[in-house]
């Protein structure tokens, strides 16, 4: 069994993350204060998938073909690729990655 810290925070866009590299997979807590929003940083659709929970805040999250979702404090999620997301409160999201990119 192997347990490791998360790294020292880093600001990123604008984003508060700490992360951590373990069993083949990128485990960060990300902080995004409220009104942030992927468009302002990046106008491309975000081409991750974000699989994760919320622990505090709410995050509203919608893709081009009009299907929107709103992730609240509590929730867990599985967002696909190829959507923007606004923070409408301060959000603290622990979010797991299997990619090379998070």
């Amino acid at each position: 069994m192997r347990t490791t810290a998360l790294a020292d925070a880093v600001l990123v866009a604008g984003v508060r993350k700490e992360a951590a590299r373990i069993g083949g997979a990128t485990i960060t807590r990300a902080t995004y204060p409220t009104g942030w929003r992927h468009a302002d940083h990046d106008p491309a659709p975000c081409a991750l998938e974000h699989v994760g929970y919320c622990l505090s805040g709410r995050l509203r999250v919608w893709w081009p073909d009009g299907e929107e979702v709103l992730v609240e404090a509590g929730q867990a999620f599985a967002l696909p690729p190829g959507h923007d997301a606004e923070c409408l409160d301060e959000c603290t999201l622990i979010q797991f990655d299997r990619s090379e990119e998070s």
